[in-house]
């Protein structure tokens, strides 16, 4: 569905960066279109010359009922509104848009054909400098704008200095981030050490033994007999065997925690007061008192 996307800017410098911006981000020149009180609306052509399109024709039927600009320019800001929203049911913002013209505005409009552009040429607009419609007639109501005068004339050059004369109100932030930084750490080494120790073991020996004993008897014929006995002799020696055995093990990991820490600082800022000044009141002068004849 068609849908036309406006914005205002404060000068046509603003309007004209966002045009640019949105050509270069492929709107097409005929479906932008700027308007503003100075009898100069256009709507981009080749070559960046103003085309033949329904505001141009609006342009001379509108100039040739008055020979002034404003009226003219107005009017084809009036036709151009018309022909989105028609005569009936008028949306209150529209008066809201007109009343930024005639206070030296710039209107941008923007045709777009599928709904998927709608938020980027928006984000464009916006990026680009268009003020925000609500909170600038909220300024201008505090100075007794009730409502757009079709009527009241254009402001000149002076008056619209005049009024866009700003004082800067400023606020610093506190902005608060964090960053990670190194606080140490842990190594930790396996190594092979050598620890003496001392054993105690019992150690068994069999060993022959001899002992000769006098006797006195008489011999027998076994005694007569050639025989032989062998006895072996034993010892027990130490055997060494070492076992690895894992005892403890060392697990090496992290933990992480996080704490609350309040920053206490200040920041600086500008207040804006408006003090109204009451004018200087000139006395009367009495008339002086006629004499009788």
């Amino acid at each position: 569905m068609n849908q036309t996307i406006i914005g205002v800017f404060d000068t046509l410098a603003q309007a004209e960066n966002a045009a640019s911006r949105l050509e270069a981000e492929g709107v097409p020149r005929a479906d932008i279109s700027l308007h503003r009180s100075d009898d100069s609306d256009s709507t981009y052509g080749a070559a960046g010359e103003p085309a033949v399109s329904d505001n141009a024709v609006t342009r001379s039927a509108s100039t040739s009922s008055t020979g002034e600009p404003h009226e003219g320019a107005m009017a084809r800001i009036e036709h151009f509104f018309k022909r989105l929203f028609g005569d009936d049911d008028r949306p209150e913002e529209v008066g809201h848009y007109q009343e930024a013209v005639r206070r030296g505005g710039v209107l941008l409009a923007v045709d777009v054909a599928d709904d998927t552009s709608v938020e980027r040429v928006r984000a464009t607009l916006s990026s680009a400098g268009a003020i925000d419609i609500d909170s600038r007639v909220a300024q201008w109501r505090t100075s007794g704008y009730a409502g757009y005068d079709s009527t009241a004339p254009a402001y000149t050059a002076d008056q619209v200095e005049a009024e866009r004369k700003a004082f800067p109100v400023v606020e610093e932030t506190l902005d608060v981030g964090k960053r990670e930084v190194s606080t140490g750490g842990v190594r930790v080494y396996s190594r092979v050490k050598e620890t003496p120790v001392s054993e105690s073991v019992s150690l068994r020996e069999e060993n022959a033994t001899i002992e000769r004993r006098a006797v006195d008897r008489p011999a027998t014929a076994a005694d007569l007999t050639e025989s032989s006995v062998e006895i072996r002799e034993t010892a027990e020696q130490p055997v060494v065997a070492k076992t690895a055995r894992v005892v403890e093990e060392v697990v090496v990991g992290k933990e992480a925690k996080t704490r609350e820490e309040t920053i206490n600082d200040t920041v600086r800022g500008t207040q804006v007061e408006v003090e109204r000044v009451e004018g200087t009141q000139t006395p009367d002068t009495p008339n002086p008192a006629k004499k009788g004849s």
